[in-house]
């Protein structure tokens, strides 16, 4: 992690910057190695000051101990007092630090504006985009090896899960079996809230379960994923109790068809928007261009978060490089029929796409 911290420094100079304010969980996590989420917007877990010799996580006194046991080398642990905002802008003018970069996408407009107004009018904030998270995108081999044992844990626990299903369990009670396979096998929880979708609700792509019982031969979308060291699977599988319908068979088909053409498609040095352009043309051949609804993209980074860099969507310019992990999902979603999406993760290789999930589908 030190080499991450370094990668940052060589941002911080490239932009004329004295240090950079990393306030968003999964890049302080990433460059700090503390594992502590935020609360909500107005609880911060921490902030991380680095600058060009140094490197601080800021944290409340009932978190410090924590934070010294996990924090790697290179990175001093420090008590604040609230709030934070106050506490952590009166030091940074210290040490020559009069350009300071922050995360605009994780710092509200009220922090903002306290930090400013502590810091002083000697020192200039300056917003980083994107810049901190990018530095993720890559994978090193030791978060590939993580992301494998997470998406394999998953794999398992959908096997397990979904084995002896019957009409009449509900999607919450799938739901609750789902997210108690992952605790029982080890993760750290749920990625994100599972989705199980039944019927109609398939044709929501981020539908809450609910207390509708599963019928016969109907399109079931389950959407899960585990967390394992910091770490997030994402695993989508279309199933059935019985047989499924003539029509739930085509449009599975036609699902399918577009995400192995997808697949096909990705390797290191193509565009996002090309990758995500294939599973459109499929789908759109199929005469269900309409029904691709599930916002713009096909596919996404997945790591800390479920949702990163780089993105497979019909805008994304996003250069894809050896060693990123995708999500690759494309869907079909018909109102008051239901949905069908099939969705896997893997690793861009030079040559091609490694995939890393293993479970099941119901057709071949």
């Amino acid at each position: 992690m030190t080499d991450r911290l370094e990668r940052l420094r060589a941002i911080v100079a490239e932009r004329g910057l004295d240090a950079a304010l990393v306030s968003l969980p999964a890049n302080r996590f990433y460059l700090s190695g503390f594992t502590a989420g935020d609360h909500g917007p107005d609880e911060s877990a921490g902030v991380l000051l680095v600058d060009r010799t140094a490197a601080t996580l800021f944290t409340g006194f009932v978190n410090v101990a924590w934070a010294e046991s996990e924090v790697v080398r290179g990175v001093a642990v420090a008590a604040w007092e609230r709030p934070w905002e106050r506490h952590v802008g009166e030091r940074l003018p210290e040490a020559g630090r009069l350009r300071v970069g922050f995360e605009d996408s994780a710092l509200s407009l009220a922090s903002h504006r306290d930090l400013a107004e502590a810091a002083g009018a000697g020192v200039a904030l300056e917003p980083l985009g994107d810049a901190v998270s990018r530095l993720r995108a890559v994978k090193e081999p030791a978060e590939l090896d993580l992301l494998a044992a997470v998406i394999q844990l998953t794999d398992e626990v959908f096997v397990a899960a979904t084995t002896g299903l019957v009409a009449g369990t509900t999607e919450r009670q799938l739901a609750w079996r789902i997210e108690r396979e992952m605790r029982e096998r080890g993760a750290d929880g749920a990625a994100f809230p599972t989705i199980v979708a039944a019927g109609p609700h398939g044709a929501r792509p981020h539908h809450a379960p609910t207390a509708r019982p599963i019928e016969d031969g109907e399109p079931v979308v389950i959407d899960m994923g585990a967390r394992l060291g910091g770490y997030a699977a994402d695993l989508t599988r279309t199933i059935w109790v019985g047989e499924p319908t003539e029509r739930l068979r085509a449009v599975y088909n036609v699902v399918d068809a577009a995400q192995r053409a997808e697949l096909g498609a990705l390797r290191a040095g193509v565009l996002g928007k090309d990758v995500d352009a294939v599973a459109r043309e499929v789908i759109a051949a199929a005469g269900h261009g309409d029904h691709f609804s599930h916002g713009v993209r096909s596919g996404h980074g997945l790591g800390i978060r479920v949702h990163e860099a780089p993105s497979l969507g019909k805008t994304s310019d996003d250069v894809l490089l050896p060693g990123q992990v995708l999500t690759v999902e494309p869907g079909v979603y018909i109102a008051d029929w239901g949905g069908v999406r099939i969705e896997d993760v893997g690793v861009v290789e030079a040559d091609g796409f490694r995939l890393l999930t293993g479970a099941p589908k119901p057709l071949p």
